[in-house]
């Protein structure tokens, strides 16, 4: 039994990077590629910027995912946005959902006949300024991580800042009664996250906290403390990430292991011309390779 997968993320509607992706996947036969999380382009101006957005989900994405479905009908991607990508323009992405790829942001598809495929785009609260996509990491917080999750608190967030409508941008401000109500921790504990973990892919665009996938520029860890102890509970079989581009080239790999679950990310940069992505084979992960291409 084979399913070869090629993963990336964070390809921020670099177009060179989405042929390269494409191309790879046609060169091996890929089964399935996974895209996982900020997939338009950032560096737009800010009255711009969710239009910009609408107009590549729109018109470019499908047309540089075409070639896959014209010469490799086997293959199906699937996707998600990131916590750079506007989630007001999310009905866009529906519209096309099923004809070029799949979404699967807190979605269970079958990916193979052993394997689901669950995503999740949301990530903990960053100093940036768009918070679509963003949460207390936290609502039940445990005593072996609360020096831990406040320290995070006072150094990495940003409470204010805004988000996408359809009308444009609108003020946002996290509020402390949002962290009992709404967090990572709550939205892993739904039945949709909790099934089946051993035969789950989880395409999660944050990494979990500490291992070698979260390492920030400055040699910090700011990955979710939520996913982590999500992951040491539940031992999914392979969880896939994103959203810190330099880690693979902090940490010097691609892969950790907590407990018994083992964790990729690409580690790919969006800016030039070159594209890192993972080839693996679903049955056999020790076989997974970093390719750049």
């Amino acid at each position: 039994m084979k399913h070869r997968i090629v993963y990336s993320a964070d390809l921020h509607g670099n177009e060179v990077q989405y042929q390269k992706l494409v191309a790879y996947a046609q060169q091996v036969s890929a089964d399935s590629v996974i895209i996982g999380g900020d997939i338009a382009p950032k560096e737009l101006l800010a009255e711009e910027f969710i239009h910009h957005q609408r107009a590549f989900l729109q018109e470019r994405l499908p047309r540089l995912l075409e070639p896959l479905k014209g010469s490799s009908p086997q293959s199906t991607v699937y996707l998600l946005m990131g916590n750079d990508d506007c989630s007001a323009n999310s009905d866009v992405l529906e519209e096309g959902d099923g004809e070029f790829y799949r979404l699967i942001h807190e979605k269970r598809l079958q990916l193979t006949n052993d394997f689901n495929i669950v995503g999740y785009s949301y990530v903990p609260i960053t100093p940036f300024g768009i918070k679509d996509w963003e949460k207390f990491d936290l609502s039940i917080i445990p005593e072996q991580v609360r020096h831990a999750y406040e320290a995070r608190k006072r150094t990495n967030y940003q409470f204010s800042g805004y988000k996408s409508t359809a009308q444009g941008w609108m003020p946002f401000h996290f509020t402390l009664e949002m962290e009992e109500s709404d967090s990572l921790q709550k939205d892993l504990a739904k039945p949709l996250f909790q099934e089946k973990p051993e035969k789950t892919i989880y395409v999660m665009h944050c990494p979990p906290n500490n291992p070698n996938l979260d390492i920030f520029g400055s040699g910090g860890h700011v990955g979710s403390l939520a996913e982590r102890l999500f992951i040491e509970e539940r031992q999914p079989y392979l969880t896939l990430h994103g959203h810190i581009h330099e880690t693979v080239y902090m940490s010097g790999t691609f892969r950790d292991t907590i407990g018994r679950t083992v964790c990729f990310s690409a580690g790919n940069h969006n800016v030039g011309r070159r594209l890192a992505c993972l080839s693996f084979d679903v049955y056999d992960l020790e076989s997974a390779q970093r390719i750049i291409l």
